[in-house]
């Protein structure tokens, strides 16, 4: 299965390049080409694999050469690149955001439908032990009914960018909310639905968004808060409530977590296992690690084409998602920023177009 990487950044050589060479045997995966307008790019990955052509655009590619190709551009190509790769027959695995709104992911979604090919979205997340281990919870109510959830992640942006499009409105399909929240919210999307209602607040001010707070509620009776910032070190977590006990786990902590039983002194933390094999066994194997859930991602989505069945995130998964976060921009109200006075900060959102009406503490 010849593979095509486009875009050579930080997540290309951070993770999908090492995905490719710890699976490349096993999956019978080969490398056959990447892509990058910036030659610099695509020499730091090259010496890993040395048979890749090192190419600065798609038109370069011959139609059927590429079999599964990962989009690791900035979102504003993900549409663009998506049809270019899948009307030359390749199935397509494209990084989250999925596209940078609802329309152009529209366009991915037919034009997959039309290649006769698969889509799928890089919410890795996923695959990791713990998410799927409160998706148990709550399918089976081993702790009784999902009650609610408090969601906190983020600090001081610190991701190895290749380029300035993290911080551009005409580069993102928006901030921390859009980038980090794609996650997140696919999550709670998988976990409990859609929701009935939603409040969202950010200090984007008529640019993007470095803080975010989205208010939730559920028809399972599930209520929420989440909270994520690129600029502020905050504490890190997230708690699930159930009825008769509750699970803490850190955003980005794939196979730790710490569960609370109601009416017990104490709280387990706990690395999640397999199950054993035999009663006696003790745990089974360790669950994947953070960077075993993003090579699963990839494993998965090869086997998915080889067997001709859908993968374990569609594209129409990550639409949901994609189009609850385009809902919240456009119904954003501002964040109250305590080192502005009340009329700044009305006059400021005046010039923005927002409601001048605030009040203290909102």
């Amino acid at each position: 299965m010849n593979v095509l990487i486009i875009g050579c950044g930080a997540l290309a050589e951070l993770y999908y390049a090492p995905a490719i060479l710890a699976i490349q045997r096993s999956s019978q995966l080969t490398l056959a080409a990447l892509i990058d307008p910036d030659a610099s790019r695509r020499q730091r990955l090259s010496p890993l694999f040395p048979a890749a052509r090192s190419l600065a655009s798609i038109k370069e590619l011959s139609p059927g050469y590429i079999d599964l190709a990962i989009i690791a551009s900035p979102p504003r190509f993900h549409a663009e690149h998506t049809e270019a790769l899948l009307s030359l027959g390749a199935h397509v695995l494209c990084e989250k955001p999925m596209a940078t709104n609802t329309a152009d992911a529209r366009r991915m979604i037919e034009a997959a439908r039309v290649a006769n090919r698969l889509l799928s979205v890089g919410l890795f997340r996923r695959f990791f032990p713990s998410s799927i281990f409160i998706k148990d919870l709550i399918t089976n109510q081993n702790l009784g009914a999902p009650r609610s959830f408090e969601w906190a992640e983020g600090g001081p942006f610190s991701w190895p960018a290749a380029s300035p499009s993290f911080f551009q409105k005409s580069a993102s399909a928006g901030g921390v909310f859009a980038d980090m929240g794609s996650h997140v919210i696919d999550l709670l999307l998988w976990w409990f639905g859609q929701p009935n209602e939603f409040t969202y607040e950010d200090d984007s001010m008529g640019g993007l968004e470095a803080n975010a707070c989205l208010a939730l509620s559920f028809p399972c009776g599930v209520t929420g808060k989440l909270r994520l910032s690129r600029d502020t070190a905050i504490m890190n977590g997230s708690r699930v409530r159930f009825e008769r006990g509750s699970v803490w786990f850190r955003g980005a902590s794939a196979d730790e977590v710490v569960i609370e039983l109601e009416g017990c002194s104490s709280v387990t933390k706990s690395r999640l296992h397999h199950p054993p094999r035999h009663p006696q066994a003790g745990a089974g194997a360790p669950a994947h690690t953070y960077a075993q859930s993003f090579i699963a991602q990839l494993s998965c989505f090869a086997a998915a084409i080889r067997e001709n069945v859908p993968p374990r995130v569609t594209a129409a998964e990550a639409f949901v998602g994609q189009e609850l976060i385009e809902r919240c921009y456009a119904a954003r109200r501002p964040m109250h920023l305590p080192w502005l006075s009340l009329p700044e900060q009305a006059g400021v959102e005046r010039l923005i177009g927002r409601s001048p009406a605030l009040k203290p503490g909102t």
